[in-house]
């Protein structure tokens, strides 16, 4: 069959995608599948890795691994990491020669320059309103934060009271300069990029969603996300841990074979984010994953979370080798990065014994994914009493909250299981 004229070939459907990490880009894939199922065609597909937030010696080896992942499961039409200091150039760009020129040095940087649909996490970020307002015809679609959760904008912000003498002296600051302006006559500088003030959410025309209206806000129209294609994902991605353990051996099979009771930690990014301090974080770590199940016989799996700090997964290794038999961190380049999901099903999932002995304990919403799609329980940390003597002021209600918000979902999705069940 001979092709269309051109006066009448359909032209492909030209797709950004905007992702910070592996779990992000998991749910950015989810959708994408089910935009093109409702399409009846796949888009031209370009990918955005930015504001990483981790180490800085350690972005590089990050967004290596979110690329590879990306060209596992899906075609891209460019694949492009926004490094920290080019989003600096952009947003410094936008406050002094406005959208134009920002959207121009965007366009340059990624070769990217229209779009027909923008695919964007929902955190408040100066690149999604940069990438929402740079092509305003664009549909506007959401996968939601993790594994397609959703929650307010509000939902992490601490009080604005209660962000002490930093927050108060750039209040100040702000005042300061308001008034001088107006006495003076001149002209204000150009205000700062939304993204970072309560209401600045960008305004979707669509939501994709695994977990929907479980935390404190609600979308009524969405698109319910497919457990199974997110446990296809997390499957994809095992071939890379397959090709690493040919090269550098395989650091879990053997303490698994050995271990007669198990517990992963998975942690979190508190003290590098100011929330905790790292000696009380790697503390409280530690004495929660040692009261699931050390002593002789036990095994510790520290899996990081890809913006974490090296040196406080060392510190937690050291210390809970006091505690346990064996101790694996999986802290080499191409499992730090990794989604613990992909991790499960290669080393946990795959055994009746290593799973049957196996206790996690989280310390944020990433376990949530294990309850909803390989049906593993998971220990929530860390209790209101270690919140209220360890976590920064401005942090501990916010904190409490979240963890009782966990505990709820965590509670209501084995309570469906146990219907399903039933039924």
């Amino acid at each position: 069959m001979p092709p269309d004229p051109p006066a009448t070939r359909a032209v492909r459907r030209r797709r950004i995608v905007a992702v910070q990490g592996t779990a992000q880009l998991t749910s950015a894939v989810a959708a994408m599948r089910a935009m093109d199922r409702a399409a009846g065609d796949a888009a031209a597909n370009h990918l955005l890795i930015h504001n990483l937030s981790c180490p800085a010696e350690q972005a590089g080896e990050f967004a290596d691994c979110i690329a590879r992942l990306a060209r596992r499961v899906a075609d891209w039409a460019s694949v492009h990491h926004l490094t920290a200091h080019e989003l600096a150039v952009l947003q410094k760009q936008h406050a002094t020669e406005g959208l134009a020129a920002a959207s121009g040095s965007l366009a340059e940087m990624t070769d990217v320059t229209a779009a027909d649909e923008i695919l964007l996490g929902q955190n408040l970020l100066f690149l999604n309103h940069l990438v929402d307002r740079a092509h305003p015809a664009a549909v506007k679609a959401c996968y939601g934060d993790g594994v397609g959760l959703n929650f307010s904008t509000d939902y992490f912000r601490p009080p604005e009271f209660e962000q002490g003498w930093r927050g108060l002296g750039r209040r100040l600051e702000r005042e300061a300069r308001r008034r001088l302006h107006r006495w003076t006559g001149a002209k204000p500088p150009p205000p700062r990029p939304q993204g970072k003030k309560p209401g600045h959410a960008v305004a979707f025309d669509r939501h994709y969603l695994l977990l929907a209206n479980r935390f404190d806000s609600r979308v009524d129209d969405f698109v319910q996300l497919e457990a199974e294609d997110f446990r296809r994902l997390f499957a994809s991605y095992v071939p890379e841990i397959d090709a690493a353990v040919q090269i550098d051996g395989d650091p879990l099979a053997p303490a698994l074979a050995q271990a007669s009771r198990i517990v992963v930690l998975l942690t979190s990014n508190f003290s590098e984010t100011a929330r905790m301090q790292q000696a009380e974080e790697v503390e409280a770590c530690v004495a929660a994953a040692a009261a699931q199940g050390s002593g002789p016989g036990s095994l510790l799996v520290v899996k990081p979370h890809p913006r974490d700090s090296r040196e406080k997964v060392r510190l937690i290794t050291a210390i809970a080798a006091r505690h346990f038999a064996a101790v694996v961190p999986l802290d080499a380049p191409w499992t730090f990065h990794l989604p613990f999901e992909s991790i499960y099903d290669r080393w946990f999932l795959r055994d009746a014994r290593v799973r049957r002995t196996t206790r996690v304990v989280c310390t944020s919403s990433a376990g949530l994914s294990l309850e909803a799609l390989y049906d593993q329980p998971v220990e929530v940390l860390f209790g209101e009493r270690t919140v209220r003597r360890l976590f920064a002021h401005n942090w501990r209600s916010l904190r409490i909250r979240h963890e009782a918000d966990l505990r709820r979902i965590i509670a209501d999705l084995r309570a469906a299981r146990l219907h399903d069940r039933a039924a």
